[in-house]
């Protein structure tokens, strides 16, 4: 009898068979493609802004006022402002009390918010006077001003300021020469 050997089973030698032949499959696959690049959009290119439409002149027989530069700024003339503004610019950024004290109490007061305006007529012109809230004090002050001349509109801002100023001194010397004869 020789030896006893052991063979295997039938079904135990066709499952080997079948694991080794999936496994060659395997090997012989092709290789996968890889992804496509991913292609980024260009960013547009941005536009410019449109440029700010300008400013609508003021209408005539009126004059606007412009803010004074600062001491040691450049003046709009090329010129450093060494002697500060002149007639109705020195206004510019007043409060009430310091205009009443150059230019007299206001014939009229109009509210019209967010702006008080105070009007002054003289003999040569009439004056508005535009007081705006300044946030950080809290007090009225001059932003803007027109000057409307009754006869010739080429009469100069400072002569019509020098008429206003003028008559309200003549106004206060009079009353004041009524006060001393009492």
């Amino acid at each position: 009898m020789g030896g006893n050997r052991v063979l295997p089973s039938v079904p135990v030698i066709l499952a080997s068979f079948l694991a080794l032949a999936l496994a060659a499959c395997e090997l012989f696959q092709p290789p996968a493609a890889p992804p496509p690049p991913i292609e980024t959009a260009a960013p547009a290119p941005a536009t410019p802004a449109p440029p700010p439409p300008p400013r609508k002149p003021p209408p005539p027989g009126t004059t606007v006022a412009r803010l004074p530069p600062q001491p040691g700024e450049t003046a709009p003339g090329g010129a450093a402002n060494e002697t500060g503004p002149s007639g109705f610019d020195r206004l510019i950024g007043l409060d009430q009390p310091r205009v009443a004290g150059l230019l007299g109490d206001p014939r009229a007061r109009t509210d019209s918010p967010p702006a008080t305006i105070w009007q002054y007529g003289g003999a040569e012109c009439d004056a508005d006077v535009y007081f705006y809230l300044d946030l950080q004090s809290q007090t009225m002050r001059v932003l803007h001003y027109e000057i409307r001349n009754h006869d010739l509109p080429e009469r100069s801002v400072q002569r019509c300021y020098d008429a206003l100023v003028n008559e309200r001194r003549a106004r206060v010397e009079s009353d004041a020469g009524t006060d001393r004869s009492r």
